[in-house]
């Protein structure tokens, strides 16, 4: 994380902690009250009461395959302009080999970060792989039945 502005640095830290400690409120709190989110499925504007209704289910999936602390490899810095940063990141997930695949995971995402008067906040976020895919790939999930 070098060569990053300290206040981004500060908003990863945060968001890497709050990731870990499945803080919901804290999560939430790091997002626009509504903001754009994408994956390979497509691209939809999510505002901040569904990503509070989000974040329970995607921990009980993690649990569920046996994923646990996720950790910030590489970040790249963009200064967009006096508002906006764009960052590209990679993320190691880390799973509990007793309990299935025990392979760790690197999932990269691409954030967009507004400098509000409140701090940093994600208007754009990106998730490059499609979780769920990778997983059933992996075998940590049945295939689709659809």
């Amino acid at each position: 994380m070098k060569n990053l502005h300290p206040e981004v640095k500060d908003f990863l830290k945060r968001f890497e902690i709050n990731a870990n400690g499945r803080s919901v409120d804290e999560i939430v709190e790091q997002f626009a009250d509504v903001f754009m989110s994408a994956d390979p499925s497509g691209a939809r504007a999510v505002p901040s009461s569904k990503l509070l209704m989000a974040i329970p289910q995607r921990k009980k999936l993690f649990e569920s395959v046996g994923g646990g602390a996720t950790a910030l490899v590489s970040v790249e810095q963009m200064r967009l302009d006096d508002r906006y940063v764009l960052l590209k990141t990679e993320w190691l997930m880390k799973f509990d080999r007793e309990s299935g695949p025990g392979d760790d995971l690197t999932l990269r995402s691409t954030f967009v970060l507004y400098r509000s008067d409140d701090g940093l906040k994600i208007v754009f976020y990106l998730n490059h792989e499609d979780l769920v895919s990778v997983l059933r790939e992996r075998g940590s999930l049945p295939p689709d039945k659809t």
